[in-house]
């Protein structure tokens, strides 16, 4: 068996010191009881599911700085931005050939299990530097259906971030980073153990001024200095409401470039007590916090043209924390219960918007919105009741959901479902300062689920469960999963997968100024995977070789309808746009995924990802999908302080949707490269100190990415006099930065 020891049915009980897991070898790292695939922990091998691994070692042998960086050195994501912002949303990513919508709401990110997707709009959060890496322990990203396990949204995959554990945490960690266009990053994690209790405190503040936009590649001039349009479409002069009328700023050139600076702050706590005896009774007690704030400017997200994208006021600002207590109530050595409450609270602050250009140029359209949400989860672990591993759970939660608030003018206090300074009155001539209130949708959703996993025989073992979810919202689905893991050999796993998930419309897309649709049903998605996983050692060398063939079949997809739009399925008007449900569609892949290591002195990794499918354009390969992405990576420690670590990431066969403005055929081929250079645990007076080099696009590649969503933005079609406002409102492309440079400094003590 490639298993060194079979995984504790106790997630308490499995836990990895850090220095420790930094140690692992290739083998070692196998057997790391992962806790994201399934409801118990059981090692990497064993975990019914496509399961990878990012070590906190990673992170920083590699110089990751956020969730960007880290995926996409994975296989099976794409991005339509690197280094800018997502503008008013959280991502625009795609998993395996499933998302592109705003914030990626189709992938599930979890912090210590406690679900970070916004309440109300379902956006995978956070993506940036709001993320604190100085305390994660690893990342465990799960390809393929959760829904059986955690919900809503765990669709196309999970991505799980793990903290150290407060118990078993010594010393202290800082980090500081600077680099170009006023980048400033400051991390740190506290830890301090009491007796039988452990605090452990983490932090980030991160800054940066950002290149306005005027050092990214614009081959389409998308974001240059254009003039102002001669005449608005829409406007307020005292108070009344004029169409078509001259536009005072006539004549006059608007800002190159785009804001993109950000401020981002971060925190997050526990108090653990653990006890040391472990027989019968309270075992493990935890509260615990986690707070980040985001305020950041929209960068290229609209068009240079048609939107004021260096005024003061194109940016976004964003916050989120939850609260929790953990408790854990030990019946006797087969027996467990666990127990959760948290509480959450998602804020888009009423200073997020921006101004037009060809309409309303001296208002600024702001937006506000505040979710809350409360929960109690308990899950019964029964540990080799007739010869099975049995989990038993149910979940109540309340969530209220607060739909955008959109005004013009005056910024709103952005507590209230309310605006005194309506946007759609205004838009519609009914003049400015008018108020009204919108519903908040208070929400109830309970679950039920079961999960068991055994052994056929000593080579065969299976994992079946089901997971029964109720809204008020949507009304009732369940959710399967099943899998059979085969140990062929001491050094061949396979793995027969087989899950299905739902993701719930989110009040965004039900209730939208433009695109909402209140009879949107939830999507719905059955994926089947084939894994293999091989382990060879010899001497000082060991070998990793895992593979995945899936296909997934989708009902219900949410998709942007095409009425009102024109051959190349471009809009006219915003107001021709709307959401529906979509017919099926189907998309299949494979993952080959290498790693290796000599004597821990050199270590390599290689992986290639095939992504393909029908959507309702068959004709059409999968929007904003990579049909081959290959990434690999050296580490090599050249001296005892000095390791260089480089990477690449080659993109083939990037794809654009057809109504795309500016491609009209595949996207070139693109290949990047990166390079960090440390000076690994130089030793003072008992503190360890690891100074780096980070550079990033290494090569000084000018490039772009596909515009997010439809794209349509046609810079050509824009006139002063006679086309103020073209077809479209997404730029075709996103640029992106050419070489950057930082230097950062890990200490620890």
């Amino acid at each position: 068996m490639l298993s060194v020891s079979a995984p504790s049915a106790f997630a308490s009980n499995a836990d990895y010191d850090l220095d420790a897991l930094q140690a692992l070898s290739l083998k070692d790292l196998l057997n790391v009881q992962v806790k994201t695939a399934s409801l118990k922990q059981q090692s990497l091998l064993d975990a019914p599911a496509n399961i990878k691994i990012v070590t906190d070692e990673q992170i920083k042998q590699r110089g990751y700085q956020n969730l960007i960086d880290i995926l996409r050195d994975v296989p099976g994501f794409d991005f339509a931005n690197h280094q800018d912002a997502a503008g008013e949303y959280t991502s625009h990513s795609i998993n395996r050939g499933i998302g592109g919508t705003p914030g990626n709401v189709q992938l599930l990110i979890m912090i210590d299990g406690i679900v970070q997707n916004h309440i109300a709009f379902n956006w995978s959060q956070p993506w940036g530097n709001q993320q604190i890496l100085a305390d994660i322990e690893r990342i465990e990203i799960v390809q393929g259906p959760g829904s059986a396990s955690y919900g809503a949204n765990a669709y196309s995959g999970v991505i799980h971030f793990i903290t150290k554990k407060a118990q078993l945490s010594s010393g202290q960690r800082l980090s500081v980073l600077t680099g170009e266009h006023g980048e400033r990053s400051i991390q740190f994690m506290l830890n301090q153990n009491i007796s039988e209790f452990s605090l452990q405190l983490a932090g980030r503040y991160f800054t940066q001024d950002g290149d306005s936009g005027l050092e990214s590649y614009d081959p389409a001039d998308y974001f240059t200095n254009h003039l102002y349009p001669n005449y608005l479409t829409q406007q307020y002069l005292d108070g009344h409401y004029i169409a078509n009328g001259l536009n005072p700023l006539a004549g006059q050139y608007q800002q190159a470039g785009f804001n993109n600076q950000s401020d981002d702050t971060a925190l997050r706590g526990k108090l653990v007590w653990h006890n040391p005896r472990y027989n019968e009774g309270i075992s493990h007690f935890e509260v615990g916090f986690n707070n980040w704030k985001q305020e950041q400017g929209l960068a290229s997200y609209v068009t240079g043209f048609e939107y004021q994208t260096r005024d003061a006021s194109y940016k976004k600002h964003h916050s989120s924390q939850h609260y929790y207590i953990d408790l854990d109530y030990q019946f006797s050595q087969q027996f467990e219960l666990a127990s959760r409450l948290w509480q959450r609270e998602n804020k888009q602050e009423p200073d997020t918007g921006f101004k037009y250009s060809y309409r309303f140029v001296d208002l600024v359209k702001s937006y506000h919105s505040l979710s809350k949400q409360r929960a109690f989860e308990q899950q019964l672990n029964i540990s080799k009741w007739h010869d099975i591993d049995w989990q038993f759970g149910y979940r109540l939660m309340r969530s209220e959901k607060m739909s955008q608030i959109v005004s013009l003018g005056d910024y709103q206090i952005g507590k209230q479902a309310s605006t005194s300074s309506d946007w759609l009155l205004a838009e519609a001539g009914m003049g400015l300062n008018n108020f009204n209130e919108f519903p908040v949708q208070q929400v109830d959703e309970k679950a039920l689920y079961a999960e068991a996993q055994g052994y056929i025989t000593d080579k065969l073992n299976y994992t079946f469960g089901f997971r029964y979810d109720r809204s008020d919202a949507f009304g009732k689905t369940t959710n399967p999963r099943a899998a059979i893991n085969f140990n062929a050999s001491q050094n061949l796993v396979f793995k027969l997968l087989y899950g299905e998930a739902f993701r719930e419309p989110s009040v965004f897309e039900l209730n939208d100024e433009f695109r909402g649709n209140a009879n949107l049903k939830p999507e719905q998605i059955k994926t089947t995977e084939l894994v293999s996983h091989y382990f060879y050692e010899r001497a000082k060398h060991q070998l990793d070789v895992k593979t995945a063939f899936f296909y997934s079949q989708e009902d219900n997809r949410i998709t942007l309808d095409m009425h009102g739009a024109d051959t190349s399925f471009r809009f006219a008007t915003a107001s021709t746009v709307s959401y529906k449900n979509a017919k099926n569609s189907d998309y299949w892949g494979a993952t080959l995924d290498i790693n290796y290591s000599y004597n821990q002195l050199l270590s390599a990794y290689f992986n290639y990802h095939y992504s393909d499918g029908d959507q309702d354009l068959a004709a059409n390969a999968l929007n904003h999908t990579t049909d081959h992405k290959i990434n690999w990576g050296i580490n090599y420690q050249l001296m005892p302080h000095l390791t260089i670590d480089f990477r690449a990431n080659h993109l083939i066969g990037r794809n654009a949707p057809i109504s795309n403005a500016y491609f009209t055929d595949n996207i070139a081929n693109l290949s990047l490269y990166n390079l960090v250079l440390s000076a690994p645990n130089m030793r003072f007076s008992g503190v360890t100190v690891t100074p780096q080099v980070i550079i990033k696009n290494l090569f000084d590649e000018q490039y772009v990415l596909a515009g997010r969503q439809d794209g349509a933005s046609d810079i050509t079609a824009y006139d002063i006099n006679n086309n103020a406002d073209p077809d479209g409102f997404t730029p075709a492309y996103h640029p992106q930065l050419g070489r950057t440079l930082a230097f950062q400094l890990l200490v620890s003590f």
